[in-house]
């Protein structure tokens, strides 16, 4: 029975040393662990950050761009162009119905005045 009792006390004092010895191992790889989660939230700050700075300077050449081209481009300018010959054609032909010959020198005036207009952009 001696022999039995201190078999059994070898044993409790194995795996008491088991258990403790998987507790620091445990400890050991979580500590791991978090100094790689760590090392690799940095990493991942680093990247996002270099690509905050890649997309500001992108943005800032793209408006340069659209600014250098816009300097470039004119804006149309609406002009009314023979508007008062257009309403003197209208009124020619509601008075000429029948006879609309009688407005060929308007009509004409109005030709010149567009192919001028057209001509001065």
């Amino acid at each position: 029975a001696v022999v039995s009792t201190q078999s059994t006390g070898i044993m409790d004092a194995k795996l008491e040393g088991a258990k403790s010895q998987a507790k620091i191992d445990a400890e050991v790889i979580s500590s791991s662990l978090n100094n790689e989660r760590m090392r690799w939230r940095n990493k991942f700050t680093v990247i996002e950050e270099n690509l905050q700075r890649k997309k500001v300077e992108l943005i800032a050449a793209y408006e340069e761009e659209v600014a250098g081209v816009s300097s470039q481009l004119r804006s149309p300018v609406e002009r009314e162009v023979c508007k008062g010959q257009v309403s003197d054609i209208v009124q020619c032909y509601q008075a000429n119905q029948t006879e609309v010959l009688r407005c060929q020198e308007l009509t004409v005036s109005f030709d010149k005045c567009v192919s001028n207009a057209l001509a001065s952009r």
